[in-house]
């Protein structure tokens, strides 16, 4: 089978293994519906303090409410894809300690593929409704021209990459630590998101870096929104950086593919 044919039955089959677990799921609607509307308001309620702050102080060294928006929207809808697809990962540890690994070996099927699709939790649509709809209100405020609204896609769909890319990553760290980088791959997705529900230029020019040439997650939101806003000139970056996002965030995600696959290398059977 050729890599295009493969590639397009690995999402067929990822497909038919979360619309079965979303069907398990939706036996109980009402707790279905719960879970989403309690996901929603849950992180709707995280841009409001970023409202009133912007409204309280008319802007936040130079950044609207508009454009504060619209990077907390973009991150938003990243990180919330990223969950979304790549769930198990975050799981990772318990199934590798419980031995379910072995039992994804068996099968015909690849390892990620088995990973992703082991713990999907359509609820979490609620996550990315909530960053659309800022997202969009944002996008309509500010009057994004079909070039701007280029950049804004640049950054969604590469930041899904990082962060998907740092996912597994972290689980792949397990194969070593067994469950102890938890908190080290929470720092990076959440806590990030948190960081980059801002414009960095707010932080120290340590942090700054550590965003851009540490983990690169200013590249998920931050310099492709500079782009859409026509805004690279105006803080004396380089004007290349915008253009660096979809690689930089490809590369991530291929190092963390190619880091859990090394340590899939070592792995030993648990012999359960």
């Amino acid at each position: 089978m050729t890599s295009p044919r493969r590639a397009i039955d690995a999402v067929h089959v990822y497909v038919l293994l979360t619309a079965a677990s979303a069907r398990a799921q939706m036996q109980y609607r009402a707790s279905f519906l719960t879970n989403c509307v309690t996901d929603f308001l849950g992180l709707l309620s995280d841009f409001i303090p970023i409202y009133f702050l912007m409204r309280r102080f008319d802007g936040l060294q130079g950044w609207s409410l508009g454009e504060v928006a619209l990077l907390y929207g973009m991150v938003g809808v990243s990180w919330g894809v990223a969950e979304l697809t790549f769930r198990g990962f975050e799981q990772f540890g318990q199934y590798l300690v419980a031995g379910e690994l072995d039992r994804w070996l068996l099968r015909p099927r690849g390892v990620l593929l088995q990973i992703a699709s082991s713990h999907f939790e359509p609820h979490r649509v609620g996550r990315i409704f909530q960053a659309l709809l800022v997202l969009g209100v944002s996008v309509a405020w500010l009057r994004l021209s079909p070039p701007a609204l280029a950049w804004v896609s640049v950054g969604v769909v590469g930041g899904t990459l990082l962060f998907s890319g740092i996912v597994m990553f972290a689980a792949g760290t397990q194969f070593w630590t067994l469950g102890q980088t938890s908190e080290l791959q929470n720092m990076l997705t959440y806590g990030g998101a948190a960081a980059l529900s801002y414009p960095i230029s707010i932080y120290d020019a340590w942090f700054r870096r550590i965003l851009t040439f540490g983990v690169p997650l200013a590249f998920v939101n931050y310099y492709p929104a500079l782009a859409a806003l026509g805004r690279t000139g105006q803080t004396g970056l380089e004007p290349f950086l915008p253009w660096l996002s979809p690689v930089v965030c490809g590369v991530v995600a291929v190092a963390g593919a190619a880091f859990f696959h090394r340590g899939l290398g070592r792995y030993e059977s648990t012999g359960s």
